[in-house]
């Protein structure tokens, strides 16, 4: 087994997430409804996704390590058991195998989005 990649594993994974933690958004006050036209944009390794809700978009990081977020089909977010409901407090990002609870939600810009999206495809 070629012993340099593992090395070469980890360093891209450490710099595919380096300039994420680097990200400092506004921390939203007010829940946001959560509309049909919406895209997630896994990224981080499990500790958070990025969402566009219609032309608004926002980093959602997570209490623990989310890590379903990176493999699943289909996420359900609500606040206080109202679905499509996402607050910077007792919100809850349901997947298929696990519930996460959310620890912050910053605002971004469109332009900010497009990056990480991009990146997230690398």
């Amino acid at each position: 087994m070629n012993s340099r990649r593992p090395t070469r594993l980890l360093l891209a994974m450490a710099l595919a997430t380096a300039p994420i933690a680097a990200f400092a958004g506004d921390a939203i006050t007010e829940c946001v409804d959560l509309g049909d036209d919406q895209e997630i944009v896994r990224a981080g390794g499990g500790q958070q996704f990025f969402l566009r809700n219609g032309s608004d978009h926002y980093r959602v990081s997570f209490q623990h390590s989310c890590d379903s977020i990176l493999t699943t089909p289909r996420v359900d977010i609500s606040t206080q058991g109202q679905a499509n409901r996402l607050c910077a407090a007792d919100t809850r990002v349901k997947t298929k195998r696990d519930t996460c609870r959310v620890a912050s939600v910053e605002s971004m810009t469109a332009d900010e989005f497009a990056v990480r999206k991009k990146r997230a495809s690398r």
